[in-house]
């Protein structure tokens, strides 16, 4: 009944490799793991950040999906 039964990888967030968040942030991947190695807060700023934008983006999907119920006729 459920369309997250139906629909399991419309729901689910896309998973960024380490080498596609340093491509996003014009980094190299070295970049990211001496962040993590040597500065962890500012890596955990950074991975935060991603994570907000994924939540995001699973929010702005679960709206649509509640404003295409609603649209539904009874």
């Amino acid at each position: 009944m459920s369309s997250h039964a139906q629909t399991p990888k419309q729901t689910s967030p896309k998973r960024l490799s380490q080498r596609d968040m340093a491509g996003i942030l014009r980094i190299d991947t070295k970049t990211l793991y001496n962040w993590k190695k040597h500065k962890p807060d500012l890596y955990r700023i950074v991975m935060l950040g991603f994570k907000f934008d994924e939540l995001l983006e699973c929010s702005k999907r679960h709206y649509a999906e509640l404003l295409e119920l609603e649209s539904r006729p009874l």
